[in-house]
């Protein structure tokens, strides 16, 4: 009885370390995709100065990823999550997400140098 006790206690102990990391670990990965998505706002707004010296489709572009940006933040933050399951429900899924910070990452090359570094951080995380 006493180890059957002892041993019910140490699976509990187990289930809520692995718990406790699985919620520091999640908190973490949304942080890391807000700052990115943060990152990404700036780029494309630094980048719509293209518009300047008439470079529209680096303009366009800019556009796009302050929008892919606006996303990202949204969803690690979780503002919106009704309408982000409903119209981009594949950022609910690991491959989904990959394939949108690829994206994401990659128009942000033409964004000038912050442009490449949020490609680099994207690309990266």
């Amino acid at each position: 009885m006493n180890s059957l006790a002892r041993n019910a206690a140490q699976d509990h102990a187990y289930a809520t370390a692995r718990s406790a990391a699985g919620d520091v670990y999640g908190r973490m990965q949304r942080s890391t995709m807000f700052a990115n998505g943060a990152l990404l706002i700036a780029a494309g707004f630094f980048g719509l100065f293209n518009v300047l010296t008439l470079h529209l489709p680096a303009t366009i572009l800019s556009a796009y990823v302050i929008l892919f940006g606006l996303l990202m933040c949204g969803f690690a933050t979780g503002l919106g999550q009704d309408r982000i399951r409903k119209f981009f429900g594949f950022l609910h899924s690991g491959h989904g997400q990959l394939v949108f910070l690829l994206v994401a990452g990659n128009l942000s090359w033409t964004a000038g140098t912050l442009g490449i570094v949020a490609a680099v951080a994207t690309n990266a995380h």
